[in-house]
């Protein structure tokens, strides 16, 4: 099962949808920054063949979310504005919690602030884990952090590790509370001897004292139980839709006139 997530950065891109259905082919397909109209949507990717369907959140208005599967195999459990959270149950597969979430942006909250909002996202995780009795749980989307950041791992955010036998030791203690690791296998993709095409997911050029130039904003975190149904080759930063779209300049930084973004995917074995 091959899950996508592209922030396209309110641009119109029913064309590069198109081809990434029949090059890509996702399962499940997320939007953020979407303001393309969802029938438009629909008719690019349904170009070839009729596969997907608009699987409707009323709440999370900032991410639309399309796939192969109608909503009662991918069944609402609770969302806001910026997050929708689906209870995945596709026979064949481990069922599982699917969180999408686009994080508020450093143009207007600095790191403290995405730190401190990170533990709201924690408990938000913790009760639809209560609600499903399942911590098999996936997050994929737009952080706005780094992995690196502290929002990223600490304790009371997001609490992700670099490492997958780190996290399959399921939790850690800390001043007397137990915390649930998540598995974050984008740090993989940073430097020139990093996994895939590319050093980040969004490219930044200010004249500042420090500049990352490459980010990792976007990211997909899986708990340890999931692990071994994860491929590892199917965790990838999209630089290009076979050979029909290429969506890296010569120069190889972003072409901001598709987007600001680089989609990511995950994909999942099967049973």
């Amino acid at each position: 099962m091959k899950i996508v997530f592209w922030n396209v950065y309110k641009k119109d891109l029913t064309n590069e949808l198109a081809i990434l259905a029949q090059e890509i082919d996702p399962d499940i397909l997320f939007l953020a920054e979407c303001t393309m109209n969802v029938a438009d949507v629909l008719n690019s990717l349904n170009r070839l063949r009729t596969s997907y369907f608009f699987n409707y959140d009323p709440i999370c208005l900032k991410i639309h979310m399309f796939s192969k599967f109608r909503d009662k195999f991918v069944k609402p459990i609770t969302g806001s504005l910026r997050y929708t959270v689906r209870n995945v149950k596709i026979p064949l597969y481990p069922s599982f919690n699917l969180m999408c979430l686009h994080f508020q942006s450093k143009q207007n909250w600095d790191a403290p602030s995405q730190a401190a909002h990170s533990a709201t996202m924690s408990t938000v995780i913790k009760e639809f884990e209560g609600k499903t009795k399942s911590s098999n749980s996936i997050i994929i989307g737009d952080f706005n952090m780094n992995p690196f950041e502290p929002g990223m791992i600490q304790t009371t955010g997001f609490h992700s590790t670099m490492s997958k036998s780190i996290a399959q030791r399921k939790s850690r203690i800390v001043d007397g509370h137990e915390y649930p690791f998540f598995y974050n296998p984008m740090w993989s993709f940073f430097g020139d001897e990093g996994k895939g095409d590319v050093n980040g997911t969004f490219y930044s050029s200010r004249s500042q004292p420090i500049n990352y130039f490459w980010s990792i904003f976007d990211q997909v975190l899986i708990r340890p139980d999931l692990i071994p149904y994860l491929e590892d080759d199917g965790v990838k930063i999209i630089t290009e839709f076979g050979v029909a779209k290429k969506l890296l300049k010569p120069n190889e930084t972003i072409d901001d006139a598709i987007s600001d973004h680089l989609p990511i995917s995950c994909t999942l074995k099967r049973i």
